[in-house]
This record gives C-alpha cells, sequence and structure tokens, in this order.
C-alpha cells in the first residue's frame, strides 16, 4: 500500500497526514525532511531516483509534500504505482492558497516586500548547489511556479496551482484510487475516511502547521 498525497504545499498537507496516519496507516516524519533533498534531483529530471528512495521506505505508506506536490511528479509515480492511492488536497479558494505559501515562505526565509531571485537563491535550506545556482527554494520556486516575472509572482503562482489540480482531477477522473479533499471541510474528512474503508477518528481534520506559527519552521 502506498499513499501519496499529491497537493501542492500549503493545502494542508499536514493536516492531511495526520489524520490518514490516525486511521492506522503507516508514516514517518523523517521522509518529509528526506523528501526535499530530491528536489534538485526532480528539477534535474532524475525521477528514477525518487521511486528509489521510496522503495527504501519499505514500511512506510504514507508520502506528502515534496517531491509529491510538485507538478508532473504524481503522473510518472502513477507509472510505477498504478494501485496506489492518491489524495490532492486543495484550500477554499486559489487566492487563500496563495496568501497562505507567501507568508509561510516569508515567515521562515524574511524576505523583502517582492522577493527577488537573487534574495531566493541565497537562502540556505536544504541544500545550496556548488555551482552557486541557488538551491532547494530556488529549484523549488523555479520548478514549479516557472522562472518568468518575480519569484512570488501572485498570477504566476495561483495559475499554476490551478493548472495542476485541473490537470489531476482531469487525469484521475475515471479512476477510483483518487480522492480530492478540503481539510476545512469536516465532510471531506468523513468522506477521506469512507474512500479508505476505515472508521472515523473524530469529526474533523486536525489542525496541524498553521500558516502564521513560526514554531511550524
Amino acid at each position: 500500500m502506498k499513499i501519496f498525497c499529491i497537493g501542492y504545499n500549503k493545502t494542508g498537507s499536514t493536516s492531511l497526514y495526520h489524520a490518514v496516519k490516525k486511521l492506522g496507516f503507516r508514516g514517518d516524519l523523517s521522509t518529509m525532511n528526506e523528501g526535499e533533498f530530491l528536489m534538485k534531483n526532480v528539477k534535474d529530471g532524475d525521477l528514477k531516483s525518487v521511486v528509489d528512495w521510496i522503495e527504501k521506505w519499505s514500511d512506510v505508506e504514507l508520502f506528502k509534500d515534496v517531491p509529491f506536490s510538485i507538478p508532473y511528479v504524481w503522473k510518472y509515480l502513477y507509472q510505477k504505482y498504478p494501485d496506489a492511492i492518491f489524495i490532492l488536497s486543495e484550500r477554499d479558494t486559489s487566492e487563500q492558497w496563495y496568501n497562505s505559501i507567501y507568508k509561510f515562505h516569508n515567515l521562515g526565509f524574511a524576505f523583502s516586500d517582492k522577493p527577488t531571485w537573487d534574495e531566493v537563491s541565497k537562502r540556505e535550506y536544504r541544500y545550496i548547489r556548488e555551482d552557486g545556482s541557488g538551491g532547494f527554494l530556488y529549484d523549488y520556486m523555479s520548478y514549479t511556479y516557472g522562472k518568468d516575472g518575480l519569484p512570488y509572482d501572485k498570477d504566476k503562482l495561483i495559475a499554476s496551482y490551478e493548472a495542476h489540480n485541473k490537470e489531476v482531477k482531469e487525469f484521475f477522473k475515471d479512476k477510483d484510487n483518487f480522492i480530492s479533499i478540503n481539510v476545512s471541510n469536516n465532510n471531506d474528512y468523513l468522506n477521506l475516511c469512507s474512500f479508505l474503508g476505515k472508521e472515523p477518528k473524530g469529526n474533523s481534520f486536525p489542525k496541524r502547521k498553521i500558516t502564521n506559527d513560526k514554531s511550524t519552521w
């Protein structure tokens, strides 16, 4: 059993993760830290290394965030794990999602009012490339949302978010191993439990990794 949470970062994926884990599926928080180091591999086109890494975690069923939240990685994983479960997490609105990821990144990276690519490339998090071309944050922002304009251009990020959700839903529309959820919707928690064949452990998703809580960094 493999469960891949493929919603963009800051769509309630941590709340989703803990809800699914509480239902009895095996997860390991170390995967969230290690997985971010694979951002470099994804940007360089090495998706095989993602599968090799997943196989290393043979006892883990539940995966989320980078690299699983990166565009098109989910499609490669479907080829390798066609019987896995894929869960797309979404926010109430695209603007709500944008505000969440911008505030969360600004909280952790302390940007200027309008962050530039130069700022992004100099933020030391997870790794910095030896050739000086930036590190995790630069790779994540440029690959996920594109290099045009400023890194946190609102229209650009929202377009990427909406395109990702649309493509995922279109791909899985006739498949029974997919569900989309909104962690702020209590009915979606019950729908998820039913989808996974588990008895609910309450009536709502837990609230984890709140955007304005700096301790989550």
